[in-house]
């Protein structure tokens, strides 16, 4: 019997490591993560954790590539995402290309359209700015 992906589907990505201004614990992460879901009407999914050392994003580029159609992301926070504009911009087109659902909890953005996109490249020259 094959199952069909669930459209109501998140599945949730953590690290264990410091993102932007924030760092929480894994388990905590996974509360917040739930709880989103839980007020959404979604289906949450134990996250998956990126590895502790180096910055390839293994965990997050093989969850990518092993979504469903209609199964969804979410994140934390945007600053999840990779530092170097160029390798977050190949995530984020993937993600776009496979019209995979993102959900970005603190900054109460989600990645359905181009349009979405464009919202989260401003917050990153913004970041970046401020950060200059």
């Amino acid at each position: 019997m094959k199952l069909l992906p669930n459209k109501n589907l998140l599945k949730s990505y953590v690290t264990n490591k410091r993102f932007g201004p924030y760092y929480f614990p894994v388990r905590f992460q996974n509360k917040i993560l739930k709880q989103y879901c839980e007020e959404k009407n979604k289906i949450f999914s134990l996250s998956t954790g990126e590895i502790t050392f180096g910055d390839n994003f293994i965990q997050l580029r093989s969850l990518i590539k092993n979504l469903k159609k209609n199964e969804g992301l979410v994140f934390i926070s945007l600053y999840v995402l990779p530092k170097e504009k160029g390798f977050r911009s190949k995530i984020l087109n993937s993600l776009r290309v496979k019209k995979i659902e993102c959900h970005f909890i603190f900054e109460n953005i989600i990645l359905k359209s181009n349009n979405d996109l464009k919202k989260i490249n401003s917050f990153f020259k913004l970041r970046d700015f401020t950060n200059n």
